[in-house]
Order: C-alpha cells, then sequence, then structure tokens
C-alpha cells in the first residue's frame, strides 16, 4: 500500500441498478466535537479518582452543579458508595470540588449509589438514583430532593420502585402533561437482554407499570437520555461497539424506539446532552478516563466516520494496513483473510487459519480462536462459522467462544445484526441476539448487506430492504451490493457503474471497481491501480494496489 496519495482521479469507478421507491423521511444525525475536560476529580487528591454517570443541572442564580458516581481508581462499582459533587459559573468551568453530596444509607436499604439524575421543579430539586438492595435481583430506584443542591433528604415513603435485575441510570423528562422516567433494565425481571424501559408520572413520587421504549438487540442500553428536537425525539444509550461509544436513535415517538433507527454514534460513556445559551453540548466520563469531559452536539444531515477506519491489505497479503484519513500505518504482518465492523478488525493466519483481534496499536494481536469456515463482524463483536459449517459461534473474550446457533451456509453481519442461511435452503435468518434463538425473514438471495440503516437483499428481481414484517424493492437488479452509514452501494450488472442509495434515491457516482466499502462518512472504491474514496464530486486515490478493502472501529 502507498503511503503518499495518488493524484485526484475524476471518475474512476461507477452506473445503474435501480429506480428509487417512494422517499424515505430524511436522517438528522448527530456528531460530537472534540472533547475537553472540564473537570478532574482527582485534583487535590492522594490517587487518582474517577466520574461515572453523572448530571448537570443550572440553579437559579446561574451557577452549574455537577453531581456523579465517583470512586478511587481503578473501577469498583459495589463499593461506589457517594455522589460527587461540583459547581462553576458555565458547564465549561472552572469547576469547584464541593463536598460529596449523597453517601450510601444502609438503613434506606442501600447498597451502592450509582447514577444520579436531577431536575428543577419550581423550588425544589430532585435526585433520582439507583441505590442497590440486599438482593441484586430487586434493585431499588430512590429518589431525593433538595432546595439549595447541598443539603439532600430521601424520600420518606422509600425507594419509588423495584425493577428486578440491576435497574439504574435513572432519566426524567416532561413529555406532555406527564413525566416520564427512562432508566436501563433487563427483558425480564431475573434478566435476559438489555431494554431501555420507561415509567410515568404526574407527580414524581408515584411511578407507573414499567413498559420497553428499546429492546437492546443484546447490546447494552445504560445511562438512557431523552431529547426532543425538530419535532423527533432521540434516545442516547451505551456503551455500544467500546466502552466509550455511544449509539443516537431518533424517533417520532418517544416512547417507542428501535435498533434500525439509528441517528448517529457518539465516541462518549455515560453521554448526559446539556443545552446552553441555544448551544448543544455532550458529556462524557467514565472508569480510566480521568474525569469528566465535553464537546459540542452537532446536527447534520450526513453520518460522520467517528472512530471508523479504512484497513486494506498489501496485494500479496504480505501486509496489514490502516488509513485514518491522512496517512497509512502498517498495523499487522501476513494475514489470509480479514474481517471489519464496529466491534474492531480482526484477521486469520495465512498458515493456520487460526483467528486475531487487532489491539489496536501497530502490530499488536491476540489469537482468539482456530479456523472458521468464515467470520462476521458487527457492533456487538464478532461470529465465526465452524470449519465443518454445522454451529455459529461468538467471541465472548480470551479464546472463549459461545454457540448461538446450528448449521449456516454463510453469515453476514453489520450494526447490532446478524444473519446466517440456511445450508440447504438458502433461507435467511435473523439472530434474535439470544442463542439459539433465530427468525427466518426470508428466502434465498445472491447475497445481504447490513447496516445502521437496515438489512438488504439482491435477488435476480433486484435489491430490497427489510422493514421487519417484509421485504421492499428499493432497485432493479445488480451485481453486487455494500452498506455502510453512508449509504447503500449497488453495482450495475452490465456495465459494473456503481450507485449509491441515499434512502430515497440512487445516483451514479462512478465507474467499475473491483471491490467498494462503505463506512459512517466515507465510500472506497478498489481497482487494479489503487483504493479510492469518493469525494462527493469525484474519486480521490488514497493509497496504491491493494488485495483487499475494509472499514471498521
Amino acid at each position: 500500500m502507498k503511503r503518499a496519495l495518488l493524484p485526484l482521479v475524476a471518475v474512476l469507478l461507477a452506473a445503474a441498478p435501480v429506480a428509487a421507491s417512494a422517499a424515505d423521511d430524511p436522517v438528522a444525525w448527530t456528531a460530537a466535537g472534540q472533547f475537553q475536560r472540564i473537570y478532574d476529580p482527582s485534583v487535590g487528591e492522594s490517587q487518582q479518582w474517577y466520574v461515572n454517570d453523572h448530571t448537570f443541572v443550572r440553579a437559579d442564580d446561574g451557577t452549574w452543579h455537577l453531581f456523579g458516581i465517583t470512586h478511587p481508581e481503578p473501577a469498583d462499582p459495589d463499593h461506589e458508595i457517594q455522589f460527587a459533587h461540583a459547581t462553576a459559573p458555565s458547564p465549561h468551568g472552572p469547576w469547584t470540588k464541593q463536598p460529596m453530596a449523597l453517601t450510601v444509607d444502609p438503613g434506606y436499604g442501600e447498597t451502592h449509589l450509582w447514577a444520579p439524575h436531577v431536575i428543577h421543579v419550581g423550588a425544589t430539586y430532585y435526585m433520582f438514583y439507583a441505590g442497590g438492595g440486599a438482593n441484586p435481583a430487586d434493585v431499588e430506584l430512590n429518589l431525593a430532593t433538595s432546595t439549595d443542591l447541598v443539603h439532600w433528604t430521601r424520600s420518606p415513603g422509600g425507594p419509588l420502585f423495584r425493577d428486578g435485575l440491576e435497574a439504574r441510570d435513572p432519566m426524567v423528562t416532561r413529555i406532555g402533561d406527564q413525566w416520564v422516567m427512562y432508566y436501563c433494565a433487563n427483558a425480564s425481571p431475573s434478566g435476559g437482554d438489555p431494554v431501555v424501559a420507561y415509567r410515568t408520572s404526574t407527580d414524581l413520587v408515584h411511578w407507573s407499570a414499567r413498559t420497553v421504549a428499546l429492546a437492546g438487540g443484546g447490546a447494552m442500553t445504560e445511562s438512557p437520555f431523552v431529547v426532543q428536537r425538530d419535532g423527533w425525539w432521540y434516545l442516547f444509550t451505551g456503551p455500544r461497539g467500546s466502552y466509550t461509544g455511544t449509539d443516537v436513535f431518533r424517533s417520532k415517538d418517544p416512547f417507542h424506539f428501535q435498533i434500525g433507527d439509528q441517528a448517529g454514534h457518539i465516541a462518549s460513556h455515560a453521554a448526559e446532552v446539556v443545552q446552553d445559551g441555544g448551544q448543544w453540548w455532550v458529556s462524557t466520563a467514565g472508569w480510566g478516563q480521568g474525569g469528566v469531559y465535553l464537546a459540542p452536539l452537532n446536527w447534520q444531515d450526513h453520518p460522520s466516520p467517528w472512530q471508523r477506519t479504512l484497513y486494506a491489505m498489501t496485494p500479496d497479503r504480505s501486509a496489514v494496513m490502516a488509513y485514518d484519513g491522512k496517512t497509512w500505518t502498517k498495523i499487522g504482518g501476513p494475514a489470509g483473510s480479514f474481517y471489519a465492523g464496529g466491534a474492531g478488525l480482526f484477521a486469520t493466519n495465512p498458515q493456520t487459519g487460526d483467528l486475531y483481534h487487532y489491539n489496536g496499536s501497530p502490530m499488536n494481536w491476540s489469537r482468539i480462536g482456530g479456523p472458521g469456515r468464515t467470520f462476521a463482524v458487527n457492533d456487538d463483536g464478532v461470529y465465526g462459522l465452524s470449519p465443518d459449517g454445522q454451529g455459529v459461534y461468538h467471541w465472548t473474550g480470551g479464546t472463549n467462544w459461545t454457540q448461538v446457533g446450528g448449521p449456516a451456509g454463510t453469515l453476514y453481519a453489520g450494526s447490532h445484526k446478524l444473519l446466517a442461511t440456511n445450508p440447504q435452503s438458502g433461507d435467511v435468518y435473523l439472530y434474535a441476539n439470544t442463542p439459539n434463538s433465530w427468525e427466518r425473514i426470508g428466502g434465498p438471495a445472491t447475497t445481504f448487506a447490513v447496516s445502521d440503516r437496515g438489512i438488504y437483499e439482491l435477488t435476480a428481481a433486484g435489491v430490497s430492504q427489510w422493514d421487519d414484517s417484509g421485504w421492499r424493492q428499493i432497485g432493479g437488479p445488480a451485481g453486487a451490493i455494500a452498506a455502510g452509514n453512508n449509504g447503500l452501494l449497488a453495482t450495475n450488472p452490465q456495465s459494473g457503474d456503481v450507485f449509491r442509495y441515499d434512502g430515497a434515491a440512487w445516483t451514479r457516482i462512478g465507474g467499475p471497481g473491483t471491490k467498494f466499502a462503505v463506512g459512517d462518512g466515507a465510500v472506497y472504491g478498489l481497482n487494479p491501480g489503487g483504493v479510492f474514496q469518493w469525494t462527493g464530486a469525484g474519486w480521490q486515490g488514497v493509497g496504491g494496489p491493494a488485495a483487499d478493502i475494509a472499514t471498521g472501529s
């Protein structure tokens, strides 16, 4: 792979499958600017401290208050027993450390203090938080109130409610004529997939039975935060993809979000959204993060590349290279094949077939498993099909794998979705993110592609998109398809020209290529001359010849 950029190529790749269907509603995407540290809890301490889930509130006198989980490093969630408190004239500081706001009260049934959220109603401040409890399978969500943000009194009626295994991370907002509390829970009180649940109230003390706002698809749903903008509701939740990863989902209905309606990804943990003077901000904090950080929260009509990287293999497969938008870096030696996605980069040893995980720094890889017939990567991890095709497995860390499905023909993955085909019929199945739970969603196809924007299939009839109840044709015959947050690509079966579908219409963007890869904010093409990136007006060379390309975190 060449390190220098190649000259601008006007139209290298490019033609024309399909006619567009009726226009889909355009997506408003979220993105974060540069994070700046605003508060370091370790200042003045003899050891390093962290702030995890946190909350901001502005007092009547204009002073900003920050409250959050705190404890000396390293992470020790079961012994997080105090809430940090700091004050500042603005969200950007300077922040002054104050005495702890609240300490665990065993007499109240508390075993820890997690995830405070503070709102201001009239002359009273309400702090909602998770207090644990003696039975971890039936934990409590609590309320304390204050009139000065310094002295807090727990609700005399005891916990607001209990909701099974580790319910936590409350966030309260006003919707219509009622209060709504969003929080992290599980599909059932005894466990199961994480969900964002909600309850409603008219007085902030008595709460309804719970309902599910978002089924997490097997991924975590911590630190939910909901805001409204331009008629849309946006739900922030994580960690997704990595510890410092927050996904954003959009919906017209604040009580119903779907995994397929993603509207961005932010490199943040325990994200809180702050509005000040007409400007939107988003925060991040957490274990090992060194404090609390704030960044501009931007609203735009296109997704951002955030942490996605372009990977390529040299023509002789002797090295794996990574492109960060400016330069290429050699990050690995010889590889047989590689697989990339939201969970990272994985490659096979060309001699043994063993699978290795890239640890994020050049030449730093870990062996995580033996050979497989094929592998697929999404935001939740890497999946493998056994060499004999008799089982689908999910990597669970180290060299451990859990079987999640039986015989399969091949695998496709993206976003938080995994597809597998039946080896006899070719029918395609969607993994429900619970071992051995799969749903048949269609018959055989030439190929499939998966992204945050949807699931796509290519058949002899054309290109179709899955809408949770059936397939909707969005284009005519094509030679190949590739999907990512920057759109869906399809090649003309005769000319090889490539077209991009933005959810509403198809646009020819170039001529033939060997392979295409779609990232969150970029489109790449490979041909015998090298690697090229679509600029919106043409194709710019970014690297020399390659055996393969892929995008991932």
